[in-house]
């Protein structure tokens, strides 16, 4: 995410004034990395694609209500647009299921798996929302502590603090398990 500001700026100013390939442009740039955060949280390949779509969709429909003030506003107005069509992603899915409906190998966690990527992800899952974030944008969008900073509307310090505690929560948890980190 790492761009010239002005360019962006340009960009997004193109693009509220109706400029679909300016649009097209912020898209290429951006979608890659808040796609990795979004399949960091569905796990479900064809759901993250979908739910991508829909933000850029939101965020082309909303862009002129938008305010450029930098590119971490304007990257912190996506995550917005992003985290609201993940809530009703999952508010759509939720299902109840029934304890006596479950098989027993669906509750055991196989020792053989530990080592997979839906293991450790299961651990991020378990933190806090916050916690969760700071991981997801850190680890799966790549994104540096200041451009979380600005993605969360806190400072580039309380995001390194946040990181810190997450990967110490992640920790406690991973060794409770006896997993080797």
């Amino acid at each position: 995410m790492e761009q010239n500001s002005e360019e962006l700026k340009i960009l997004v100013e193109q693009a509220q004034n109706g400029d679909r390939d300016a649009f097209k442009e912020i898209f290429d740039r951006l979608s890659d990395r808040f796609f990795a955060y979004i399949f960091s949280r569905t796990s479900n390949r064809d759901d993250a694609l979908d739910i991508c779509q829909e933000a850029f969709i939101e965020l082309w429909k909303s862009l002129k209500r938008f305010k450029y003030k930098s590119d971490q506003s304007f990257h912190g107005f996506l995550f917005k647009v992003i985290k609201r069509k993940l809530y009703h992603h999952y508010k759509k899915k939720q299902k109840i299921i029934s304890l006596d409906r479950l098989d027993e190998k669906q509750l055991v966690q196989p020792a053989a798996e530990q080592n997979d990527y839906g293991y450790i992800l299961g651990y991020v899952d378990m933190l806090t929302s916050k916690n969760q974030d700071i991981i997801r944008l850190r680890y799966w969008s790549q994104m540096t502590f200041n451009e979380i900073a600005a993605v969360l509307n806190i400072t580039e310090s309380a995001a390194k603090v946040r990181h810190h505690r997450a990967l110490q929560k992640l920790k406690i948890n991973l060794t409770k398990d006896n997993y080797a980190i």
